[in-house]
């Protein structure tokens, strides 16, 4: 399983390409507020998954294999 995600692969899971963008939005967000300030930097695009887990819940991402 990925440790990072980024929007293609939300939209892979199912995600419309503009809630995808808000997810790692939201969770860029999440990592800044846990201390991580690298994730403030516009140019970053990828997100752990837990990070993404913490904004949506505990989900089960199955977009296949990369």
């Amino acid at each position: 399983m990925k440790e990072m995600i980024k929007k293609d692969d939300l939209i892979k899971a199912g995600f419309p390409p503009y809630t995808a963008v808000g997810i790692i939005r939201q969770a860029k967000a999440y990592m800044v507020q846990q201390g991580y300030e690298f994730y403030a930097g516009r140019r970053v695009s990828v997100v752990p998954v837990q990070a993404v887990k913490a904004v949506l819940g505990d989900v089960n991402f199955s977009y296949g294999k990369d």
